[in-house]
């Protein structure tokens, strides 16, 4: 049976051995075998009543929502299974799956928190975002996130039952050693939740594992180090007692560096936000010197985790990590098949890797040498950078498409149109189109004379009926720019690199926009290694230098912005 039998509708029934999994999974990890066996016995009975969701993938199908179902009906040998296909890509087909997931009542809270950890990936770490797209509050997203920092041992006692929340949450701070050895106690002495935070607030954190500055620690009540000598007590290793303060300074110290960090990186995560299987580390040995250097170093799902759980590992960075796993996987392919051993050369993320003495990339130098490809360069560029393009272009735009009268003719058509919702137009290109944009577009695409004589009968229909939508001025004017036919040369001659332009982007984005644009190069010629110095010489003067060096930009604009034109 082929697959573009099916695709004529929507609501269908395909053969069962005709669907595989997705590429990336069910993001459902457990399943309440109880309701399944229920399920699976209806099934049984009356079939599969819920068609499962799947989308077109070459000549046969993804199951993106219904695993259970789908998995039940091989396992009674059914041959066909209902079905509503739709075509999704890759991200869309996770929100979906993930959707459903998180609406089932049988969700435990583990498979919660890892849908969670799947969302800090797609929106960036942007929790309220992932609230705003679960219906849930800002407290449970962080609730969430923070079980996260548990070790595999408190998870699995959380599961079944061994113990609460409660317990978990306040176990999550501490490093892994001490939640288990603290685990065996909670359930052997069976603490409650508030004999644990009685003894957590207790606690000692020693102070040569801080990663703020001590200084004010050495006269501290609280620091056991100031007791050494006293009454006969012998010298001990500092260790500070007051747990509350340790952690508050601990917040501080890691949101500084995270703002450090976030010059170069744009997003900087915790490691407990995104799941092993949602990161890979990227370099130019592993996606291609082309693909890094001008896409994955401007991309914003390049980011750098920092581990905020108290203990040895605190502080730790890694640098260069892609979050979007589906893109990083597309990139790796991409490349040809006489290129360097991926698995030997990658940078394993088990090993954290000291910034500050890292290289311009974030990633210390490997002695393999970077693979070319000449595939299609893949990047996400940041919003505010999106936004500022498309105000550049729309003003470009203005300047262009306002002298013409064609133009002011079709956007008057189109705004009186707007008001009319039982105008029937004259001219049959005019009648296709319903919404704003379009009718502009319609407009410039008849004659003058034509486009006048419409403007008259919708001016004496205007008192029909009216009506109100919303549109976007700004998407209307760029997508109408390629009606001019010099609008890529002045668009252009408008954009410049200005320190505010310059500011919104990463390091990392600012050095692919500079290679792009052969700058580079002009730094390299006058002296080997002027770039490189200037890239690691922070954000603000890396710009200070780019706007100082005499360099021609007349030619270039960034090529997320000259994509705006159609």
């Amino acid at each position: 049976m082929e697959q573009n039998q099916h695709l004529s509708t929507h609501n269908t029934t395909l053969p069962v051995n005709m669907i595989d999994a997705l590429p990336f999974g069910n993001t459902r990890r457990s399943r309440n075998e109880a309701k399944y066996s229920e399920l699976k016995q209806s099934i049984r009975l009356r079939g599969v009543i819920q068609p499962i969701l799947v989308r077109p993938a070459a000549d046969r199908f993804e199951v993106v929502a219904g695993y259970g179902r789908l998995t039940i009906s091989r396992e009674l040998g059914l041959n066909d299974i209902p079905v509503l296909i739709k075509p999704l890509s890759d991200a869309e087909a996770l929100e979906h799956q993930m959707e459903e997931n998180l609406n089932r009542e049988d969700l435990s809270l583990i498979d919660e928190c890892k849908a969670v950890q799947q969302l800090s990936a797609f929106y960036n770490g942007d929790r309220q975002a992932i609230a705003d797209r679960l219906a849930w509050t800002i407290k449970k997203v962080n609730e969430r996130i923070e079980i996260l920092k548990c070790c595999d041992e408190v998870l699995g006692c959380v599961i079944d039952g061994s113990i609460t929340v409660g317990h978990a949450l306040l176990l999550a701070p501490f490093s892994t050693k001490l939640q288990q050895g603290t685990l065996k106690k909670i359930i052997a002495e069976k603490w409650t939740v508030s004999y644990l935070r009685e003894r957590a607030a207790k606690g000692q954190q020693y102070l040569s594992l801080a990663k703020f500055d001590t200084t004010n620690c050495n006269t501290c009540l609280h620091n056991s180090a100031a007791q050494s000598g006293l009454f006969g007590i012998e010298e001990q290793k500092a260790a500070c007692s007051n747990l509350n303060c340790f952690k508050e300074k601990t917040g501080e110290w890691l949101e500084s560096r995270k703002a450090e960090l976030a010059d170069q990186y744009g997003t900087v995560l915790l490691v407990q936000q995104i799941a092993d299987s949602d990161r890979n580390t990227v370099d130019a040995v592993t996606v291609g010197e082309e693909q890094f250097s001008t896409g994955c170093l401007a991309c914003q799902k390049r980011v750098v985790l920092i581990d905020d759980r108290l203990g040895r590992a605190l502080g730790s960075t890694y640098p260069n990590q892609c979050v979007d796993a589906i893109c990083f996987n597309k990139c790796v392919n991409a490349l040809s098949t006489d290129s360097v051993d991926v698995e030997e050369a990658a940078i394993e993320l088990a090993t954290p890797i000291d910034v500050d003495n890292a290289n311009s990339d974030g990633v210390k130098n490997t002695t393999k040498p970077a693979a070319k490809t000449d595939k299609p360069v893949s990047c996400i560029v940041p919003k505010k950078v999106i936004d500022t393009n498309k105000a550049i272009m729309r003003e470009t735009s203005a300047s262009l498409l306002m002298p013409q009268e064609h133009f002011q003719l079709a956007m008057s058509y189109a705004a009186l149109k707007r008001l009319c919702t039982s105008y029937k137009a004259l001219n049959e290109t005019l009648g296709i189109p319903t919404h704003f944009e379009a009718t502009i577009q319609a407009a410039l695409r008849v004659s003058l004379e034509d486009l006048k004589t419409e403007i008259l009968n919708v001016t004496q229909h205007l008192a029909t009926k009216q009506c109100d939508q919303t549109v976007s001025m700004t998407d209307i004017m760029i997508s109408n720019i390629g009606f001019v036919e010099n609008a890529r040369s002045v668009a252009i001659d408008k954009w410049n690199p200005t320190k505010a332009i310059l500011s919104e982007y990463t390091i990392g984005s600012l050095s692919a926009l500079c290679i792009k644009a052969g700058f580079d190069q002009a730094m390299e010629n006058k002296k080997a290694g002027n770039f490189a110095k200037a890239a690691n010489s922070g954000k603000g003067k890396f710009i200070d230098t780019i706007l100082a060096t005499p360099f021609d930009w007349t030619h270039f604009a960034p090529d997320e912005y000259l994509a705006l034109i159609k």
